[in-house]
C-alpha cells in the first residue's frame, strides 16, 4: 500500500491511497490540483504559519475587513510565487528543513520561492471578531480578531500555511492557519453527492467503522474500473514491441513535471543526473583518496619476501 500525499497534522480530507500495482501510479496525484478549505485567523502569526506552533509575532489587525481581505485575495490568483514555510519536509543538503527548525540549527541555505498556479481563491465566510471560537495559540478564549474562510483551488506543491501567512501581510497585519480541509484531490471529492459525474465521493472513516457492507459497494466499483484500464502487462515491458514504445510515449507525454529544488526535472536522464550533482556523488566519489605517508619498514628485504 501507498499514498499519494500527505496532509498536515491538523488538517483533514481527501488521501489517496494505493493498494498492489496501483501504487505504481500514485506519482500522478502527487502531481494533480488539489481544493482547500482553510480559515485564516488575522492578528498573530506562529513559526510554523499555523495554529500548531508558538506566536511569533502580533499586530493591529482592526482595520482588516472584509472588503479588504477580498481585495487582497486578487493578487494570489493566476500565477504566483510563494516561499515554502521553515516548518516543511523539503530537504536541503539531504535533511529536511523542519529538522533543522526543531533543532534550532539555521538553515544551510534559504528556502527558494517557487512559482504557483492557483485557479481558484475565494472568500466563502467572514467572521467578525468575537463571532467566532477560533483561538490563538496557548489562549484558551477565542480570539479578538476577524477571520476568514477561504477556498483554494491549486497545483501540487502549494503550502497553504504559507498563503495565511502572506495574506495577513498583504493585509498590513499578521496571520496564520486555524483550519484546513482537503476537499478534492484529482477526481476524488469529500462531497456527497459529488456533483460532477467526473468526480467520486471518497470514503469516510465513517464508512470503515460501519463495515464492508457500508464501504464494499463503494470502492468495488472503483477497483473493476481501474482494473479494466489498467490490464496485466504481458511479454516485453521495457519497450522492445512497438505497443509498449506507444503506451509509454502516451503515459510519458500525460505526467506531470516533478519539481526539483524549486524549479523542474529536467527532460533527460543525462540532464538529472546533472541536476541532482553528478553521476558520482556521495560514497561513490571519484575523487582522489587523501595522500596518507606510508610507514617504512626497517626489516631486510629478503626477510619481507620470504
Amino acid at each position: 500500500m501507498g499514498h499519494g500525499g500527505t496532509l498536515d497534522p491538523l488538517a483533514a480530507g481527501v488521501l489517496i491511497v494505493g493498494i498492489g500495482r496501483g501504487t505504481k501510479q500514485l506519482q500522478k496525484y502527487l502531481a494533480c490540483t488539489k481544493s482547500y478549505e482553510t480559515t485564516v485567523l488575522f492578528g498573530a502569526s506562529t513559526d510554523t504559519y499555523d495554529c500548531t506552533g508558538t506566536i511569533a509575532e502580533r499586530a493591529q489587525c482592526a482595520h482588516i475587513t472584509k472588503a479588504l481581505v477580498e481585495a487582497k485575495l486578487e493578487q494570489f490568483r493566476g500565477s504566483i510565487s510563494q516561499v515554502p514555510p521553515l516548518y516543511s519536509a523539503l530537504k536541503i543538503n539531504g535533511r529536511k528543513a523542519c529538522e533543522y527548525a526543531r533543532n534550532g540549527q539555521e538553515l544551510p541555505r534559504q528556502l527558494e520561492s517557487r512559482e504557483m498556479q492557483v485557479d481558484e481563491c475565494t472568500l466563502l465566510e467572514w467572521y467578525e471578531p468575537g463571532k467566532h471560537d477560533f483561538c490563538y495559540p496557548e489562549d484558551a478564549e477565542p480570539a479578538a480578531a476577524p477571520a476568514a474562510r477561504i477556498r483554494l483551488t491549486v497545483c501540487s506543491g502549494f503550502y497553504v500555511r504559507s498563503f495565511a501567512h502572506d495574506l495577513g501581510i498583504a493585509c498590513e497585519s499578521r496571520s496564520h492557519m486555524s483550519t484546513l480541509l482537503r476537499t478534492r484531490q484529482a477526481g476524488y471529492t469529500t462531497s456527497d453527492p459529488p456533483g460532477s459525474s467526473e468526480l467520486l465521493t471518497a470514503v469516510t472513516y465513517a464508512d470503515l467503522d460501519a463495515g464492508e457492507e457500508k464501504w464494499g459497494p463503494k470502492i468495488r466499483p472503483q477497483l473493476e474500473t481501474w482494473v479494466a484500464a489498467n490490464p496485466v502487462v504481458t511479454g516485453h515491458i521495457n519497450g522492445r514491441s512497438e505497443e509498449t514504445r506507444r503506451r509509454k510515449a502516451m503515459e510519458q507525454s500525460e505526467r506531470p513535471r516533478q519539481r526539483f529544488r524549486g524549479g523542474l526535472v529536467a527532460d533527460t536522464k543525462q540532464e538529472r543526473i546533472k541536476q541532482q550533482g553528478g553521476k558520482y556523488k556521495g560514497k561513490w566519489s571519484r575523487k582522489p583518496a587523501p595522500n596518507v605517508p606510508v610507514q617504512e619498514t626497517t626489516k631486510p628485504l629478503e626477510e619481507i619476501t620470504s
